[in-house]
Formats: C-alpha cells, sequence, structure tokens
C-alpha cells in the first residue's frame, strides 16, 4: 500500500466535498488522485448493521462464481453449444526457444546484505536515498561511487531482502524507477 490512503467519512456529501476540493492538490511534489472506495469499509459496515467477515465474503464470493458457471454451462448446453478442449499442442512452451538463439543470461547474484541500484537519475543524491532506504529496518548507508550508481548496506541480507521486495520498481521521477538487485559481497 506504499503511497496510499483510506480515509472514512461521515457520509456520501462528505465525502463527495472532500474529493473534489483535495483532489489534484499537490503534496510532496506529488498530485493527489482521489477516488471513492470500491466497497463499503468494514467500519462503516458494523455501523449500518451490514458487516459480514473477510472469509466469509471470500467463501460466498467462491460460492457466486461456480454458480455462474454452473448456469453459463447449461446456457450453452439448452443452447446446443459444445465447448471446446483447450488443445494442449497450441499452447507453447515458455521454456522452448525454437529460434536456435541461446540468449545470454545475465550472471545470478546471490542475496546478500548489499544492494546495488542503477541507472539512477543525475539529481539523485545520497540523502534522497537515505530517507527512502531508511524506513526499513537494518539499514546502515548508501555510497554513491559515481553518477547513476549506488550501494545500500543493511545489516544482514534478510533486511536488503525485504528493502528489495519493497522498493524496487519504485518511482524515483515521472520517467525514472528504482531498479535493484543484490551487489556482491
Amino acid at each position: 500500500l506504499r503511497g496510499k490512503a483510506g480515509v472514512i467519512m461521515e457520509d456520501v456529501k462528505a465525502a463527495t466535498a472532500a474529493l473534489q476540493a483535495e483532489n489534484g492538490f499537490t503534496f510532496f511534489e506529488k498530485d493527489l488522485v482521489i477516488e471513492y472506495a470500491k466497497e463499503k469499509s468494514d467500519r462503516i459496515a458494523r455501523l449500518d448493521g451490514s458487516f459480514v467477515p473477510k472469509a466469509k465474503r471470500r467463501k460466498i464470493k467462491e460460492e457466486q462464481e461456480q454458480k455462474d458457471e454452473q448456469e453459463a454451462e447449461a446456457d450453452a448446453d439448452a443452447a446446443g453449444i459444445e465447448k471446446v478442449p483447450d488443445d494442449p499442442e497450441s499452447k507453447e512452451d515458455p521454456a522452448s526457444n525454437d529460434s536456435g538463439e541461446n540468449a545470454p543470461q545475465e550472471p545470478v547474484v546471490p542475496p546478500s546484505k548489499y544492494l546495488l541500484a542503477q541507472n539512477l537519475p543525475s539529481e539523485c543524491n545520497e540523502m534522497m536515498l537515505g530517507m527512502l532506504f531508511r524506513q526499513y529496518k537494518g539499514y546502515k548507508e548508501v555510497r554513491l561511487p559515481r553518477a547513476g550508481l549506488a550501494f545500500v548496506e543493511f545489516e544482514d541480507e534478510p533486511h536488503a531482502t525485504l528493502a528489495m521486495n519493497g522498493l524496487n520498481g519504485f518511482k524515483l521521477t515521472k520517467s525514472d524507477t528504482l531498479t535493484l538487485t543484490y551487489g556482491k559481497s
């Protein structure tokens, strides 16, 4: 949920007023995008008496999907439409490469306590990266040996992995994303 928040309003009128007033507002150099929730929050559902626990909602949804599939099959049978089975020969095996070329693969670097960030924008500095990674437990430091390249050190590999999973693909600017790999120990 990075970069997202949920706000519960008293009623639809208050939510509409907030949406119209704040949508597009610049907050930390980014424009806010505000939308109505796709479903009622659990807190509001409890207040109005329509609350159903998540496990039960999931079960109801699965039962409804099975019922819809059965109805569709029954309609198809009634209309005389035969279901065409999947043809296993028509599916391509992604592991097979019929072109005869063996694409060179990047060397696999084993997990380590160091992360490597490459192709960073020129305006990116140690302080900016430090602010991003500081939120993860075990963070030690960021080093930028040259423009566009940074090493981020953590106390150990599990902490580095958590940070990599959380920040890999993070949008640094409108056109640049953070690309992380493990560094060599």
